[in-house]
């Protein structure tokens, strides 16, 4: 024996209570412990209000160190890699491609922004030494004129880019970037 489809009341009933229980979960779940907003009151007379306060840990209470206390720990990332800044303009013929690369430190960062006359496609990635084949593609994409971020080095290595004009005329990419990178030159 097949069940049988309800009729078209008991299907509205259904679909009702299903409606019904969806708002309650909403309004009186979701709201207070995910948005702190409670419009029924429920969230707070339940705590799930609670849930969606922030909370502040206290700072313990400050004391002189004593003599023989070594110092506390700083929240400040030191690096033996000199800061630099540098714009770079890379030149791309038409339907031409181009690699340049920064040889940097584990633990090395940059910030950058490049843009460029036409749309290109680019590779983002990087090679620790005497091993192409441990290459890490970090982004890539089609058809951009434009891209900026940070970068910190995962191993010791070159790490940089890779761009294919997309287009049949002659443009540049402009290169900003400032971090700590030991050197940067094209890829032959």
């Amino acid at each position: 024996m097949t069940p049988s489809m309800p009729d078209r009341s008991g299907l509205l009933i259904r679909t009702a209570a299903a409606a019904a229980a969806g708002a309650f979960i909403v309004f009186c779940v979701v709201l207070p412990a995910e948005y702190r907003k409670d419009p029924t009151g429920f969230g707070r007379l339940t705590g799930l209000l609670d849930l969606s306060t922030p909370r502040v840990t206290p700072e313990p209470a400050a004391t002189a160190p004593a003599a023989s206390a070594a110092p506390p720990a700083l929240n400040a990332w030191f690096s033996p890699t000199p800061y630099k800044t540098d714009t770079i303009t890379i030149p791309l013929k038409g339907d031409g491609e181009v690699e340049y690369k920064f040889k940097m430190k584990a633990g090395d960062g940059f910030v950058y922004s490049w843009q460029s006359d036409g749309n290109v496609y680019y590779d983002f990635h990087g090679e620790p030494p005497n091993n192409p084949k441990g290459s890490q593609t970090y982004k890539k994409d089609e058809e951009l004129k434009t891209a900026n971020g940070t970068f910190v080095a995962p191993f010791d290595g070159i790490h940089g880019w890779y761009w294919l004009n997309l287009t049949e005329k002659p443009i540049k990419v402009t290169l900003k970037i400032s971090g700590f990178y030991e050197s940067h030159d094209y890829v032959k």
